[in-house]
């Protein structure tokens, strides 16, 4: 923390002294400090890269205080410039106002910031692992990624992430940039409007609008990029405008910096292109046509070297694309462009989110998921009944389903800035021109993404930029109107009342935000953690590793969950094993240990036990979420082959990887066997069993590699096998079997072949595919009453219902249940209508534990437990079953049974506490409370032939 400080006030204090000749007001030093610290970051990014030494901290720090110094001793050369007259202040109360208002969501942003670490999915996904990969590799160059956005995007943004990163200070860090561009934004907006000859008030008004729009202000404590573009384009303009009036080259060297590090920070800021270009066709018409050509030519020329300065910082991303690819951009995201070109698609999307854009607020006035949902149900039917789900890429969602900085939108201000924007378009002459020219290209970036792109619930990020440059639209209104007229009282009435709304909505959104809430602070609650905990083993291997190599199979998968259980970490993703780091796989947990037909996966995988391996393998790490969502991680030591092995890593994996669908699906199948050692005088030998049950060697390896294999019949399985190289005997073996999928994609691949499904029932909302009546929701612990989590059964039937499967052979039952409020209990476990077994609960503090194995029947099976009255006629034949020694002795006498029962426990087994069970009917009993019993474990497992 002490260097990353140190750095960052050596740059800002060099950067201020820097900006103080090229600017006139604070405002603008302000902004022109914050350009060139980013300048001096991705220029020193880019050099280092270079010479492939971006990863040393030292350098770095060098390199970048260096250069700071450099551009200040180049600019004490330039004159300063005379301070502009001080403009008109704002009224008292406004400024009061605009004070006691803002700073409350400036204090909780900043608290959540320093609370929270980041959380953002596309941060955790690629945005910071990409600059963690770029430290850890010393270069900017691309590395093997299932996600192309962690290589291809530009990365003017990430590089000040990376900056961040570098000194491997506390993550909080990162969230500051973000805050920085928040105020930047503000400082840059109310100078825009300022030189754009609005009023001190409309000046302040609009920059108290866009800083509270829910989705800017959100952004403002994420580590997300669209706010910067906002902050870093406003600036742009701003030195733009100031160019206009002073024909300083500085200001158009500012303007020309700014435009190059916002457009190398996103491609959306290409959808201004369209709208920007003709504008200045139409600028440079007007001055021919006018004879102005003297004009025209000065104009360009002043402008040659900022647009190469903008060239210079925008295209580095493009030139390092062609450089390693061929190509300055993926084709891997076209899906989410209107290709082949549909106007009904941009009508839909247009129709999507301009609904979005105005009723999104209505369901953020007391955020209810349940509320949201019915909203949902009812806007699919009334609004969008014929919604094309070929002109969108994601799930319709009119209200998103949670608060965050990916859903949420703008609230009112949003649609009022547009409807301003529209007004400023159909009467320009009744508004300054520059606002018309900000409207043009605000709306002008709107007709352009909603003609280019499908629609997708996350994207309203990338309206940041064009709302906030028409954010002066909105704010003309509070001059609209002589004074005391009223067309002015009602327009301030309206500006009034949208302030409101916009407290009310960003209030809501800080308290209630489903990742990063303020509400913890406010009631000295400990704010949750901002992360998942990692699997026990894999945060404890890689917190111990120096050098960790990451293989990655999901291009969406939170890859930066990996980087943060250790400090002071270099992380490389390469497809290859580096033998001088600890090498981390990870793989689709729905792909583990078999091979679906009917899904589209790419690969399957499993680990061959060997329990005679004599060096270490790869080990067994954990799992991350559930379902299609799971992916396991397995880890490998570094210098695996001089390392012993131990009981956790004793496993070699062996990757089978294919194409994602028919025909010709395996006719080019890849093997890659990683943990197997020459010294581990073993053989490994993958065949394949086909449907006549004949079996064919695909690849025999005796060391981690791969091999190609061709498969063109239909398959059964395949076969891994190992032998003692020396011996020939067999040492391991596992099957991946070929099968058909019947689960919804929510429901995970088991870690056995074997097992369908197996669903854990006690336990806080569980997904299960046993459907279930009679059981209450879990509860619990209590530890008052030594109860762990419990389910009751609050029905005289308690039944689960477990769906057809043709490959079910085995159904296994396992519960532990106790009577708990009754002294006297009694049931009756039945299986499809058969009695299976009577349980008495004859002391309700004693828990009776069960495992069964039942056979299945075709189609659905049902598992009843039956509450059933406690009978009074005690079961002879029963206490003789449980009592063999009794049973023999009353044999042996020759007493008829039921007789020599009742004696020998008249006689002898009440004193020796022996058990009495009573016989029972098998009706249901109601109970009065409906208190039945409670569950502390009921599992349901299904197995398939092996």
């Amino acid at each position: 923390m002490i260097a990353f400080t140190l750095h960052a006030s050596l740059l800002a204090g060099l950067s201020f002294v820097a900006a103080r000749p090229l600017t006139r007001r604070w405002s603008e030093r302000f902004l022109a400090t914050l350009l060139l610290g980013w300048g001096n970051i991705v220029l020193t990014s880019l050099l280092l890269s270079a010479v492939k030494l971006l990863g040393h901290s030292g350098v770095f720090f060098g390199v970048s205080v260096s250069l700071a110094a450099l551009t200040w001793l180049a600019v004490r050369r330039v004159s300063p410039l005379a301070p502009d007259p001080a403009d008109s202040p704002a009224d008292r109360r406004l400024v009061l106002a605009f004070a006691v208002t803002l700073a409350p969501l400036a204090i909780a942003s900043l608290s959540v910031a320093l609370t929270y670490e980041p959380n953002n999915y596309d941060s955790l996904t690629y945005h910071l692992p990409r600059a963690m990969f770029y430290l850890g590799q010393n270069s900017l160059a691309h590395f093997d990624t299932g996600n192309d956005r962690q290589t291809y995007f530009p990365f003017n943004y990430n590089l000040l992430q990376l900056f961040g990163l570098t000194y491997g200070p506390p993550r909080q860090v990162l969230t500051f940039f973000n805050l920085l561009s928040w105020a930047a934004l503000g400082v840059a907006l109310h100078r825009l409007c300022r030189l754009s000859r609005l009023s001190a008030h409309a000046a302040l008004i609009a920059v108290w609008f866009a800083l509270t729009a829910t989705q800017i202000l959100a952004q403002a404590a994420s580590t997300t990029n669209d706010l910067p573009i906002a902050a870093g384009l406003t600036t742009f303009f701003v030195f733009a405008a100031r160019w206009t009036q002073s024909r300083q080259r500085r200001d158009a060297l500012l303007a020309g910096l700014a435009a190059g590090l916002t457009a190398g920070t996103k491609l959306t800021v290409v959808f201004f292109a369209p709208a920007a270009g003709l504008l200045l066709l139409l600028w440079a018409a007007r001055q021919w046509r006018n004879g102005r050509r003297t004009v025209l030519g000065r104009t360009l020329r002043a402008w040659v070297l900022p647009t190469a300065l903008a060239l210079a910082f925008a295209s580095p991303f493009a030139v390092i694309n062609l450089a390693e690819k061929g190509q300055w951009m993926t084709k891997a995201y076209d899906y989410t462009l209107n290709r082949p070109l549909s106007l009904a698609s941009a009508v839909q999307t247009a129709e999507g989110y301009l609904a979005q854009l105005c009723l999104e607020p209505l369901s953020r006035f007391d955020f209810e998921p349940k509320r949201t949902e019915r909203l949902n149900a009812w806007a699919g039917h009334a609004l969008f009944p014929h919604w094309n789900e070929a002109y969108a890429f994601s799930d319709f969602f009119l209200f998103p389903p949670d608060l965050t900085e990916d859903h949420v939108w703008f609230g009112f201000t949003g649609p009022a800035i547009l409807l301003a924007a529209l007004l400023c378009l159909v009467w320009p002459q009744r508004v300054p021109s520059a606002t018309v020219w900000l409207a043009f290209l605000g709306l002008g970036w709107f007709a352009t993404y909603f003609l280019l792109n499908r629609w997708s619930l996350y994207n309203q990020r990338y309206m940041v930029a064009a709302l906030a440059l028409m954010t002066p639209c909105l704010a003309i209104l509070w001059d609209r109107g002589a004074p005391g007229t009223r067309s002015r009282r009602a327009a301030r009435l309206l500006l009034g009342a949208l302030a409101l709304s916009s407290l009310w909505l960003a209030g809501a959104y800080l308290t209630q935000n489903t990742r990063r809430p303020f509400i913890p602070f406010w009631t000295a609650r400990v704010a949750p953690a901002a992360l998942p905990a990692l699997p026990p083993r894999l945060a404890d291997r890689l917190s111990a590793e120096p050098r960790i190599n990451i293989q990655a199979t999901d291009g969406n998968e939170r890859i930066f969950l990996l980087m943060t259980p250790g400090e002071h970490q270099r992380f490389t993703s390469f497809a290859r094993q580096m033998p001088d780091a600890y090498n981390v796989f990870s793989q689709w947990g729905l792909a583990r240990k078999v091979a679906y037909v009917n899904m589209a996966q790419q690969s399957s995988y499993t680990l061959v036990k060997i329990p005679t391996k004599r060096t270490a393998g790869v080990e067994y790490l954990g799992t991350i979420g559930a379902g299609v969502e799971a992916q396991d991680y397995l880890g490998l030591p570094p210098r695996a082959n001089e390392r012993p092995s131990h009981s956790n890593d004793r496993q070699v994996l062996v990757v089978l990887s294919y194409a994602p669908h028919e025909p010709n699906r395996y006719q080019a199948t890849r093997i890659q066997v990683v943990g197997l050692n020459p010294a581990d005088q073993a053989r490994l030998r993958v065949s394949v069993e086909y449907q006549d049950r004949t079996r064919e060697i695909l690849a025999t390896l005796q060391t981690s590699g791969e091999a190609s294999a061709s498969i063109t019949k239909p398959f059964r399985r395949f076969f891994i096998e190992a032998d003692d190289d020396v011996s020939g005997r067999p040492i391991g073996a596992v099957s991946i079997p070929r099968l058909t999928r019947e689960k919804p994609p929510e429901f995970g691949t088991p870690f056995e072949p074997t097992v369908i499904f197996r669903d854990q029932l006690v336990a806080n909302d569980p997904l299960t595919y046993v459907r279930t009546t009679g059981l209450e929701a879990a509860e619990g612990p209590y530890p008052q009453w030594k109860l762990p989590l419990i389910r009751w059964a609050r029905a005289p039937i308690v039944r689960l219902e477990v769906p057809a499967d043709d490959d079910l052979v085995t159904l296994r039952l396992g519960f532990s249940l106790r009577s708990f409020s009754r002294e006297r209990a009694a049931i009756a476990l039945l299986h499809n209508g058969q009695l299976m077994k009577y349980y008495d609960l004859d002391d309700h503090n004693a828990w009776i534990d069960e495992a069964l194995t039942l056979t299945p029947v075709a189609g659905r099976n049902v598992i009843e437990f039956r509450n059933i009255a406690v009978g009074s006629e005690p079961d002879w034949l029963d206490y003789l079953d449980r009592n063999p020694d009794v049973k023999e002795y009353v044999v042996a006498q020759k007493i008829p049974l039921e007789q020599g029962a009742r004696e020998h426990y008249e006689a002898f087994g009440r004193k020796e506490h022996r058990a009495l069970r009573f016989r029972h009917a098998l009706e249901p009993a109601p109970v009065a409370d409906s208190r039945y019993y409670i569950f502390r474990d009921l599992v349901v497992e299904g197995l398939r032939e092996p």
